[in-house]
């Protein structure tokens, strides 16, 4: 029996061609599909998938491994950078060189500056670092950043010494520590001169010690590991473990088999890509990178999978694919005899409705519905549902859009409100160097608007041409990504309105989303104000020791000037005597009044010591410059050397003022002497007088500590075309018995640079070398003052002593004055003189010249004696010669045990000091007169007359 195949009816529609379609085609797939994974998978070549497999996983593991030599490069790339900018710091390498030019003790201020920039640096990298110290090339910790290491020697000598001992300027290496292994990152400290060029000296190596399991977290969250059963390890060039994933510790109890197989290989330093195998049978695909590390060899990391693990789903394809493609098919044959016939007609109309809503046709519905099976009509339904819901979505999301439009303009206003609230600068500068952002601080700073600014070229216009090349190269670094923030960086700006001004800049890169930098963001603060407050306080600190220097020295000098005039008060006084008992025809009387005035000019060189620490006594007259400069001028016009030429330029109208004139004379002298010596033969000396106007800002630079207030002075100048002096030679001297000549010139400028500094004044030094030099004397222009007084005690003398003391400066300074009262014939016994002093020699020239006057004598060589002696001789004793300065029983107290035994007791008190420092000293001493030592037989005979003639001051 024949069965004719019956052809498809003109009828049939396109469900059954569907239908009939996808049945013969399923069919013949999934019986072919089943054929082919069954019997023919090697036969067809799917097991060569395998060697494709094994490729892609040495590269995936390859591509890891070389993400990490990155990371770890660019790591050490950055605790290089963030060590070169501290290293490099033109402070820190002054500071350090400070501290160890104080040797044993260090300056604590620098100590303290240096460890405050290394605390710095850890607290922007907090889990990176574990200390960052100062180590000098003795092995000593100059600063930390923990300050209990301070002072300490380093743990890690030998680091230090390789750091020290290796060419480049850094040293990296592993060492081991008790808590694991310690990453070390050395940066020699290179001593710069002033051109900044590197001397070749090292001042100290900066040591970071980091940590490597924190410092390295970060790299086993990068990509790159080959799936999530891969290993990764870093290991240091000596097998140290430094990271791992997963993380594993190396501990002699437990060791992982694949972690030591891997080390292993990494050690022998030889990189590849292979298959290990393990004792226990297990295999690896592994890759082995290596990089180099400065002078600490070379660390290496391996990045491993288990060959199980890779291939398993390799493995499970042809299972998971049989049964797949069974579901599909079968899930398609369902599908299509299902829904065939009801699909082909209606979907053409859903079709256009999906187009029309997909070309933006909101309004779009399908009449699907309308004679459609009941699965079509409510596919069509919820079409027109969820172009309902689309439609309404759009409307909420144009509203939503505006919304967010709006405050992101908000955000916006309130981002720039809030960069102009803030105190520093904040500045974008773009990779071409000009300024793409700024806020109102940083306008109103460089006097402008930030419309103004915008766009201007920021080295051009605002930087000082002198740094132009500095800041340019620092920058261009920045925008070559070599630096990702740079801190504490300084540099002077030119402003419109405020001149020069101090910036602290902290700079970081600023990049997109991709990666591309777009400019360096920069936060300047103005520290003008902050760095001459420093500058300021470090000169109070210099003119407080400059004054401790003085004291100290007006000490030495009152000390050195008391026993010199005691010694000449011996000599002076003998020589006195012996001049009196010789024949005025003997040829010794020449010898004699030499010897003499030699003792007088020793007493004026202990007047200049105490004039030098601004103590010595001066007597206050009316001063006419210009005749004092005329007369000292031409006087010293004989003594000139050959050749040289000395010239006044007085001018006419300079007012009187109050003055010493014995001590103004010493100050002209000794400046022309020194600008005559400086000249030589053939030079120019000009002495001029004047007034001048003087400000705050010249008188500020006086060689004088005391600045007087700003205001008209009187100026007497000299001048000379000599060589000159260097900024050294310039600061010294003024130095006691400093010369450029030969050494022990003597006080002469010093003594000058005291007197001025008693009279209220200024000394202004200009000198450079091959130039001259020029030394004004500036003295304050002084309200009228008829009454004459003493600049170490303006007021008024108000006791007994003072008055006293003003009588003899007054005696001394007249020579017409009142020689006193003529010299008893017989004092007898009442007129005894008692002589207290505690120098022998003193006594005994004090008991002659006393006696030579005609006085009998009696001589105690303290106070105590003294006081013993006065009360067995109180009534026969007429005065008391004593002593201010002794051991035990000093003058003063002595002077009050005679008046309780006898109140009206006349004492004449002496001393080697001057006597305006002594008035001061005896204010109170009532009933006593002064003598200062050396003293004469006149100035002896007068005082004693003026108190037997009673002519003292009551």
């Amino acid at each position: 029996m024949t069965v004719k195949e019956k052809p498809y009816p003109a009828s049939c529609g396109m469900r059954e061609r569907i239908i009939a379609y996808f049945s013969v085609i399923s069919l013949a797939g999934s019986a072919a599909l089943i054929l082919v994974l069954v019997y023919g998978s090697a036969r067809l070549g799917i097991e060569g998938i395998y060697p494709l497999k094994q490729g892609e996983i040495v590269r995936q593991l390859e591509d890891a491994a070389d993400l990490k030599v990155e990371s770890v490069v660019t790591w050490l790339a950055s605790r290089r950078a963030e060590l070169t900018v501290v290293a490099n710091s033109r402070d820190f390498v002054r500071t350090t060189e400070s501290a160890l030019a104080g040797g044993d003790e260090p300056d604590a201020a620098g100590i303290q500056s240096l460890s405050q920039n290394l605390r710095t640096l850890k607290i922007i990298s907090p889990d990176t670092y574990t200390s960052v110290v100062l180590v000098s090339p003795a092995g000593k910790v100059l600063a930390a950043s923990e300050m209990n290491l301070v002072g300490a020697r380093y743990r890690n000598k030998a680091f230090v010494e390789a750091a020290l001992a290796a060419g480049a300027a850094e040293h990296i290496d592993v060492v081991g520590e008790s808590g694991g292994p310690m990453i070390l990152i050395g940066r020699k400290v290179l001593v710069r001169d002033r051109a900044g060029k590197v001397t070749g000296d090292v001042a100290g190596v900066v040591v970071a010690e980091a940590g490597p399991r924190p410092s390295f977290e970060a790299l086993t969250l990068l990509p790159g590991t080959a799936g999530a059963q891969s290993v990764m390890i870093l290991v240091g060039p000596r097998g140290e473990l430094l990271a791992s994933v997963p993380e594993q510790r190396r501990t002699p109890t437990s060791r992982d088999a694949l972690t030591e197989k891997l080390t292993g290989r990494v050690l022998g330093k030889t990189a590849s890509s292979q298959l290990e195998t393990l004792r226990d049978g297990r295999r690896f695909f592994a890759t082995y990178r290596y990089l180099e590390v400065g002078g600490g060899g070379r660390w290496g990391i391996a990045v491993a999978v288990d060959e199980e693990t890779a291939f398993a789903p390799l493995a499970a394809t042809r299972s998971r694919a049989a049964l797949f493609g069974l579901a599909m098919i079968s899930g398609a044959l369902l599908f299509v005899w299902w829904g065939a016939g009801r699909i082909a007609s209606p979907i053409r109309e859903l079709r256009r409705s999906v187009a029309a809503l997909e070309g933006g046709d909101f309004s779009a519905r399908t009449a699907a519905a309308n004679g459609a099976t009941k699965e079509i009509a409510e596919l069509g339904a919820a079409f027109n549902s969820m172009a309902e819901r689309i439609a309404n979505w759009h409307e909420e999301l144009e509203r939503q859009v505006a919304e967010r439009t709006r405050e992101l303009e908000r955000e916006k206003e309130n981002a720039r409100r809030y960069l102009d609230v803030a105190a520093v600068m904040l500045l974008l500068v773009d990779t071409g160097g000009r300024i793409a952002m700024i806020n109102r601080t940083g306008a109103v700073l460089l006097g402008g608007t930030v419309e103004e600014l915008r766009g201007m070229d920021w080295c051009e216009n605002f930087v000082p041409a002198e740094e132009k090349r500095e800041v340019r190269e620092i920058f261009d670094g920045l925008v070559r990504g070599e630096h990702e923030f740079l801190e504490f960086f300084e540099n002077r700006i030119v402003t419109r309105d405020k001149g020069m001004r101090l910036i602290s800049w902290h700079n970081i890169l600023l990049r997109d989303d991709q990666g591309k930098v777009q400019g360096v963001l920069s936060s300047g603060t103005d520290i003008t104000e902050k760095r001459q407050g420093d500058l300021q306080r470090r000169e109070l600190e210099r003119q407080l020791l400059h004054t401790q220097k003085l004291e100290s020295l007006g000490v030495l000098a009152g000390g050195v000037a008391h026993d010199f005039n005691n010694l000449l008060m011996v000599i002076g006084g003998n020589l006195e005597l012996v001049r009196h008992v010789v024949e005025p025809e003997s040829p010794a009387i020449k010898y004699l009044d030499n010897a003499y005035q030699a003792a007088k000019r020793a007493g004026d060189l202990t007047r200049q010591m105490l004039a030098y620490s601004g103590k010595g006594g001066y007597t206050l007259q009316v001063v006419d410059l210009n005749r004092l400069v005329g007369e000292n001028v031409d006087l010293m016009k004989a003594s000139v050397r050959k050749g040289a030429v000395l010239t006044a330029q007085l001018q006419p109208g300079v007012p009187s003022f109050e003055a010493d004139p014995g001590q103004m004379q010493q100050v002209i002298v000794n400046l022309i002497t020194n600008a005559l010596e400086a000249v030589g033969e053939g030079g120019i000396v000009t002495v001029s007088t004047g007034v001048a106007e003087v400000g705050a800002a010249e008188l500020a630079i006086s060689r004088l500590d005391e600045k007087p207030v700003a205001g008209s002075f009187i100026v007497l100048e000299v001048a000379d075309n000599g060589a000159g002096m260097d900024r050294a030679t310039c600061d010294r001297m003024f130095d006691p018995f400093f010369s450029t000549k030969f050494t022990g010139r003597g006080l002469g400028l010093c003594a000058v640079q005291g007197i001025v500094r008693g009279h209220g004044g200024a000394i202004l030094v200009r000198s450079e070398t091959g130039e001259g030099t020029s030394v004004k004397v500036l003295l304050p222009v002084p309200e009228p003052q008829p009454v004459e007084k003493s600049v170490a005690e303006k007021l008024e003398p108000t006791t007994i002593v003072e008055r006293a003391v003003a009588r003899e400066d007054a005696a001394k300074s007249s020579p017409g004055a009142e020689a006193g009262i003529p010299l008893p014939e017989d004092a007898g016994e009442e007129g005894t003189v008692l002589i207290v002093d505690d120098e022998e020699m003193v006594r005994l020239v004090c008991r002659a010249m006393v006696r030579g006057l005609g006085y009998p004598t009696l001589i105690a060589g303290d106070g105590a004696e003294a006081v013993a002696l006065f009360r067995e001789h109180a009534e026969k004793i007429a005065a008391v010669i004593m002593d201010l300065s002794m051991p035990g029983m000093d003058g003063i107290t002595a002077a009050d045990e005679l008046r309780r035994i006898r109140p009206g007791v006349k004492i004449v008190l002496s001393s080697g000091y001057s006597a305006a420092e002594e008035a001061r000293r005896l204010s109170g001493q009532k009933g006593a007169q002064f003598i200062q030592k050396p003293y004469d037989l006149e100035s002896l005979r007068k005082a004693l007359g003026a108190l037997s003639g009673g002519t003292a001051a009551t």
